[in-house]
């Protein structure tokens, strides 16, 4: 059975974190608990999700799904870095 790659799993938590905190910041109120239990249901379900319509994919083409999530991996992982490394010569 295929299942999203932990780096990606990784990189989905941050982001729909940063959403859902950009989303609350909007209230313009201290709501870090309610931030955390969101971001740990969405989170959550998001990944289940996923992984269960990976789960849908044939036996026959999982080595293919599986290099193209690795490479998505590293080119997301190449822009991390380059955006890190720009923000750092700044």
């Amino acid at each position: 059975m295929l299942s999203l790659p932990i780096e990606i799993k990784a990189l989905l938590t941050y982001l729909i974190t940063q959403g859902i905190k950009a989303l609350l910041g909007l209230f313009n109120k201290d709501m870090e608990g309610v931030a955390a239990a969101l971001t740990a249901v969405v989170v959550g379900a998001f990944i289940f999700f996923a992984d269960g319509l990976l789960a849908l994919v044939p036996a026959e083409y999982i080595d293919s799904v599986g290099a193209f999530l690795a490479l998505v991996v590293s080119l997301l992982s190449a822009f991390g870095i380059h955006y890190s490394y720009k923000n750092v010569v700044k």
